[in-house]
C-alpha cells in the first residue's frame, strides 16, 4: 500500500496532480524494465488501446476478462495502458500526496479535481489509477495480484475505461444488455435487482451477450451497448440454475464471492459489440407467475441507471448524469416485474418483438412521459445518529422536491439503533456509510468528500426542507453561476408532547444565521474553504461561515424558509451549556484569521 501523507490541502493545484501522474508513471516504466513489457492491443467501442504488463503475473490475472477485444492491426493506440505489482516487480507505487481521509468510497482522491489528470485509489482492492487526458497514458497498479477481488479480475481496468471512454463521448454503465444484432435490451439498476441473472437466462436461451454487469454504451447515431468484459457473475448458489454455463467457471469462488463465467473462447459467437438498445429496463422482483412490464417515469429510471454507476466510478458526475439523461430519453423504458427466472428470456423476446413505435406507445401508457433535464447533479448528505426513527420523515422530504438529478448520502455516524432496517425500508436508494461515532462534522466530511454532485446540501435526519426549497436554490446559483453559496432561513417548531404535531416556533429572520441544511453549496465550495472542523462538536456552522468569509466566497441570503429545523428531546444541543458549545475555541479560530488577514494585508 502506498505511504500516505498526512495533510488534507483543499484544492489541490494541478501541478501537484501532474506530478503524481508522472511518479506513478516513473514507476511503472522502472517495473518494465525489470521483468520486460508485454503488450496487447485491443479495440473497444470503436477505440483502441495498449495494454503494458511489466512481466507475466497481471497478464494471466487480468487479460482474459478482455481477450476477445484483442487485435493483431497495427493501428496507433489512442490508450496506453501501464500495468505492474509491487510483489512481482519489486517496484513501489509512488506516495500518495493526501491524507487518509482524504480517501473516498469509490476511489476519488478529495482536493484532487483537474480535468486533464485523474487519481483513483480504490483502498478495498488496494489499486492505484492515474491518467493524463491529453497525452492518453494511464497507470495501473497493485501491491500484490493476489489481493484482488474477484470483481476486478471479471472486469479489470473499469477506472480507467470509465475515464478514456469520458474523452470518447461515450460512458461506462453499471448495466446488461442482452438481444440480437437489430435490436437489444438494456437492463440497468443496483446490484441484487436481477440484471446478471436476467442477462444469463437470455444468454442460455441463444440470446446474443454485451454484458450482465459492466459495458460501454455510445450515442453517435441511436444508443449502442459494447461488450468491455467476455465474463458473468453469479451467486454461488444459483450456478446449478445454469448447468452449461456452470462448467465455464474457472476457479471455485471463495466463500461470500460470486462465480465468475469465463465465456470466452466457448461463447464467442454470443459476444457482441454495437448493439443497438431498443429498451431500457430496470428489474423488480414480484412480477408473478410472469414476467411483466410496466410503464416508468424518466426520472426513475434515470436515478436507476445513473446511481449505481455514480456510487462505483471516480471523477463521475454531471458529465455521467447528461450522458444517462439522453440515452433515458432517447429509448423507450420500462420496470420489469420478475417472474420465474425460466421464462424472463420469453418476456424480454416479446418486448423486442415490438416495433418502435409500439415500444414508445407502451412506455407512455399511464403517463410517464420521458422528461428530460439538464439541471445539475445535488448530493445531499444525511448525517445520523441514533435517529433511525426519523429518516423515514428526512428523505421523503427530499423527494418531495421532485429534483429529478438526485444523489442520497446518508452517513451513520456510530449509531446503536436499528438503522440498518431503516435505510433498507427507504422507499428509494442511497449510498449508506457508516462510521465510528466522531460527531456530525466528520459524517459531513465524509459525505462531501464522497458527493459526486457538483452541487452540495446537507439535512439532519431531524429536520425537513420546506417544498420546492431545491428549485429556488438551484435556481439562484444558476441564475448567478459568481455565487459559491446561496442561503435562506430556518423556521424552528416544537411539539407540546411526543404524541403532538410540531407547531412553528419564532420568526424564522429572528432564528440562528448560519444552520447548515439551510443552503445550497457548490462543491468547489469546500475545496476552497475546506471542510468542517471535526474539533468542533457544536458551533461548526458558524465556523464554517466565519472561514468562507475569510476566504472571500459569495454568499447570498435569500428571502424565504428554506430549513424546518424541529426541536425536541434528543436535539444534540439540548441542556447544554453556553460552555459545552466551544465559545472559545471559535473565538480563536476567529482571533486567528483576523491576525491572517492583517499580516496578509
Amino acid at each position: 500500500m502506498p505511504n500516505i501523507q498526512i495533510e488534507d490541502i483543499p484544492n489541490r493545484p494541478e501541478s501537484d496532480q501532474a506530478a503524481f501522474f508522472e511518479a506513478c508513471r516513473g514507476r511503472a516504466i522502472e517495473a518494465q524494465a525489470v521483468l520486460g513489457v508485454s503488450a496487447f492491443r485491443l479495440r473497444v467501442a470503436g477505440g483502441v488501446m495498449e495494454i503494458r504488463f511489466a512481466g507475466q503475473s497481471l497478464t494471466e490475472l487480468l487479460l482474459p476478462a478482455i481477450a476477445h477485444l484483442l487485435i493483431e492491426d497495427d493501428v496507433e493506440p489512442e490508450l496506453v495502458l501501464h500495468a505492474f505489482d509491487t510483489a512481482s516487480t519489486g517496484v513501489a507505487i509512488a506516495d500518495m500526496p493526501v491524507a487518509q481521509d482524504c480517501l473516498t468510497d469509490r476511489g476519488d482522491l478529495w482536493s484532487f479535481n483537474s480535468e486533464r489528470y485523474r487519481s483513483a485509489f480504490h483502498w478495498i482492492e488496494s489499486t492505484v489509477n492515474v491518467m493524463d487526458t491529453d497525452t492518453g497514458e494511464a497507470v495501473f497498479w497493485v501491491n500484490r495480484p493476489s489481493d484482488l477481488p474477484y470483481w476486478t479480475i471479471g472486469s479489470p481496468f473499469r477506472t480507467i475505461f470509465h475515464w478514456w471512454m469520458e474523452t470518447r463521448g461515450a460512458q461506462l454503465i453499471h448495466a446488461a444488455c442482452v438481444g440480437y444484432n437489430d435490436r437489444a435490451v438494456l437492463i440497468t439498476g443496483k446490484g441484487g435487482v436481477g440484471k446478471s441473472t436476467s442477462a444469463i437466462a437470455c444468454l442460455e436461451r441463444g440470446m446474443l451477450y454485451a454484458a450482465d454487469d459492466y459495458l460501454i454504451v455510445t450515442q453517435d447515431d441511436i444508443p449502442r451497448a459494447h461488450s468491455l468484459y467476455n465474463t458473468a457473475k453469479l451467486e454461488a448458489d444459483k450456478t446449478d440454475r445454469f448447468p452449461n454455463l456452470a462448467a465455464l467457471i474457472r476457479q471455485p469462488p471463495k466463500p461470500g464471492d460470486k462465480a465468475v463465467i469465463s465465456l470466452f473462447p466457448e461463447r464467442a459467437g454470443q459476444l457482441a459489440s454495437g448493439l443497438p438498445i431498443s429498451a431500457i429496463v430496470t428489474p423488480a422482483f414480484g412480477g408473478g407467475d410472469e414476467t411483466v412490464f410496466e410503464p416508468i417515469a424518466a426520472a426513475e429510471l434515470r436515478s436507476a441507471a445513473a446511481f449505481t454507476t455514480l456510487s462505483q466510478l471516480p471523477h463521475a458526475g454531471n458529465r455521467t448524469i447528461d450522458f444517462v439523461t439522453r440515452l433515458v430519453a432517447a429509448r423507450p423504458g420500462f420496470r420489469m416485474h420478475l417472474g420465474p427466472i425460466e421464462q424472463v428470456p420469453d418476456a424480454i423476446e416479446r418486448l423486442l418483438e415490438r416495433t418502435e413505435d409500439e415500444l414508445w406507445a407502451m412506455s407512455k401508457e399511464g403517463g410517464a412521459a420521458g422528461e428530460t433535464s439538464d439541471l445539475p447533479l445535488i448530493s445531499v448528505v444525511v448525517p445520523v445518529y441514533n435517529g433511525a426513527h426519523f429518516l423515514k420523515d428526512a428523505i421523503e422530504s427530499i423527494l418531495l422536491q421532485n429534483y429529478p438529478n438526485l444523489e442520497i448520502i446518508v452517513v451513520d455516524d456510530g449509531s446503536t439503533d436499528d438503522i440498518d432496517a431503516a435505510v433498507s425500508a427507504l422507499p428509494v436508494d442511497v449510498r449508506f456509510f457508516r462510521q465510528p461515532n466522531q460527531g456530525p462534522s466528520a459524517a459531513r466530511n465524509r459525505g462531501v468528500r464522497d458527493a459526486s454532485g457538483s452541487l452540495v446540501a446537507f439535512l439532519d435526519v431531524d429536520d425537513l426542507w420546506p417544498a420546492e426549497r431545491l428549485d429556488l436554490l438551484t435556481g439562484e446559483l444558476q441564475d448567478h453561476p459568481e455565487l459559491d453559496v446561496v442561503r435562506g432561513y430556518a423556521q424552528l417548531s416544537k411539539r407540546a408532547n411526543e404524541d403532538a404535531p410540531f407547531e412553528p416556533i419564532g420568526n424564522p429572520e429572528e432564528s440562528f444565521p448560519n444552520y447548515i441544511g439551510a443552503a445550497l453549496y457548490r462543491k468547489s465550495a469546500f475545496e476552497r474553504v475546506g471542510l468542517f472542523d471535526e474539533f468542533l462538536t457544536f458551533a461548526e456552522d458558524t465556523d464554517w461561515f466565519v472561514r468562507a468569509d475569510a476566504a472571500k466566497l459569495k454568499v447570498k441570503r435569500v428571502p424565504h424558509v428554506t430549513l424546518q429545523v424541529r426541536r425536541h428531546e434528543t436535539n444534540m444541543t439540548k441542556g447544554q451549556s453556553q460552555a459545552a458549545l466551544n465559545p472559545l475555541r471559535l473565538f480563536r479560530k476567529q482571533l486567528e484569521l483576523r491576525r491572517q488577514e492583517q499580516s496578509a494585508g
